[in-house]
């Protein structure tokens, strides 16, 4: 049994859609007997929402870039969240700095957005709508991760490296295109893959990966297997051993290379 684990924005979904070509390479592999993992930065609500909406069926769920896992039932399986005050002192830099549209709290599965500035576009989360105030949102007291959508994707950039220099003994912030991801420090999209191959007894020999982002990186640079989708910055391509148009011509590739080893 192998395993495969992609990102989801920019890597499955491309284009606000997954391909019919994607979703039937991947009912191939989990037809194969292979388990697929849909690893993101979404948390377990978006995710999900996006598995129905596209008929995609996961044997797990990376969330929250590798903050959450869910199974396939999503019943959740491992949990990690930031520190309640030093969640607040990120909210409150997400409002006093410039450039910043919105900032949105995840709980661990829920997701509940502040609008910071209604002048500029909103470019990450344009559907979202506000569910509580900011009061509200700062008396739950548990934070899974924090996304805080940028204007520009330069000024995403410059913000993960300024909350990283100040708070880098409890936090990893990620720049993500027009968003920074903060998580738990010692918290990626590698860290959640670990936990899953563990608990399914999956070797890395065995172990398939592919996404097309900075927050991917740790994922592309998992195992002997990463890859990286070809649309991707070249500084992203250089952490991969292997570049694919698509999620389809990876599984592709590996089903036939299993298949002639079987036929050697």
């Amino acid at each position: 049994m192998k395993l495969l684990a992609s990102d989801y924005d920019g890597t499955l979904r491309y284009e606000e859609s997954v391909t019919e070509e994607d979703k039937e390479a991947l009912k191939r592999w989990r037809k194969a007997g292979n388990l697929f993992v849909m690893d993101t930065g979404r948390s377990m609500q978006s995710a999900g929402m996006e598995a129905d909406r596209n008929g995609i069926a996961a044997d797990y769920y990376i969330t929250n870039n590798g903050g959450m896992v869910y199974d396939s039932s999503r019943r959740e399986l491992s949990a990690t969240y930031l520190d309640p005050v030093m969640s607040l002192d990120i909210m409150y830099i997400a409002k006093e700095i410039g450039g910043v549209v919105s900032y949105v709290v995840n709980d661990g599965y829920y997701r509940h957005r502040i609008i910071v500035d209604r002048e500029l576009t909103e470019k990450r989360y344009p559907e979202l709508e506000p569910d509580m105030d900011e009061s509200e949102l700062m008396e739950t007291g548990k934070y899974a991760q924090i996304v805080i959508s940028m204007a520009e994707t330069q000024g995403a950039s410059i913000l993960a490296k300024r909350i990283n220099d100040h708070f880098s003994d409890q936090i990893i912030a990620y720049a993500n295109k027009y968003a920074v991801d903060v998580v738990p420090k010692g918290i990626s999209k590698a860290s959640g893959l670990d936990f899953v191959r563990e608990r399914e007894g999956i070797s890395l020999e065995d172990t398939y990966t592919i996404g097309d982002a900075d927050n991917d990186i740790p994922l592309i640079e998992y195992g002997e297997h990463g890859a990286c989708i070809a649309s991707a910055e070249e500084e992203i391509k250089v952490h991969a051993k292997h570049i694919y148009t698509c999620v389809a011509e990876m599984i592709d590739d590996i089903l036939n290379d299993e298949k002639e080893d079987g036929n050697a």
